[in-house]
């Protein structure tokens, strides 16, 4: 049984614990803390929690007010939008797993709770979400996959770390760490698994916006809109079939 497999069936086995009606929002959001995240992102939140140890994929320090999946530009803190979606889905791919059964107000609650171990959220708030407009017809069209293969191929492309195929194996690869000095493992987009969604609409965002805290630059400023959707469209289309 997997880490991940584990950290779910222990989630959904304490959804059985007492609600907090009755509390107010950051007694609510410390309760849900304890109940679901306390084990890997520790009481601190410094992602140091008793398990976190066990984990390829450590999590998140929320210390730092560092997050790496968000729409907001470079350097800026993540929207509320952009917290309740990783909470909401989960992270596949790695041991965070979706806590859609949470009460929508006990989601809304801990992510109040998250921001109180930052500082950064008391002087600082998020700014306004790259823009990003709706997927044009030609997404997944046969020209649009072959013009994002020559981005992904291209001098300054993807290939350098998710490598020639796609597989994650890149010649920089093994040597690339994240701002806390782990490990970071390029994304395989054979395996169609990708931690911030694998849809068109995600593999753009992520790809616009980057994954702070980690070699994965924001592409926003360095291609248009329509380089990244066809640069979605060739990732999208190298997804191993069943």
């Amino acid at each position: 049984m997997s880490m991940r497999t584990i950290v779910i069936l222990l989630s959904f086995l304490m959804m059985t614990a007492p609600t907090y009606a009755a509390a107010g929002e950051y007694e609510v959001g410390e309760g849900v803390y304890g109940r679901y995240c306390v084990g890997c992102h520790g009481v601190k939140g410094d992602g140091r929690g008793p398990g976190a140890k066990l984990l390829v994929v450590k999590p998140r320090d929320f210390t730092s007010g560092t997050f790496k999946f968000k729409s907001t530009p470079t350097g800026s803190l993540p929207t509320d939008e952009d917290l309740m979606r990783t909470i909401t889905r989960g992270l596949p791919g790695s041991s965070m797993p979706e806590y859609i059964l949470v009460a929508e107000k006990e989601r809304l609650a801990v992510i109040e709770y998250i921001k109180g171990f930052s500082d950064r959220w008391k002087t600082e708030k998020p700014k306004e979400p790259v823009t990003l407009p709706g997927p044009p017809d030609s997404v997944g069209s046969p020209e649009s996959i072959d013009k994002g293969k020559g981005t992904y191929l291209g001098p300054g492309g993807c290939m350098i770390c998710h490598g020639p195929a796609g597989d994650g194996k890149g010649p920089i690869a093994a040597s690339l760490t994240d701002n806390w000095g782990n490990p970071v493992k390029p994304a395989n987009f054979l395996r169609g698994v990708l931690r911030a969604g694998s849809s068109p609409k995600d593999i753009f965002r992520t790809l616009k916006t980057g994954v702070e805290g980690t070699p994965m630059p924001a592409f926003g400023g360095m291609l248009t809109d329509e380089q990244l959707w066809e640069l979605a469209s060739y990732l999208t289309s190298l997804r191993e079939k069943d």
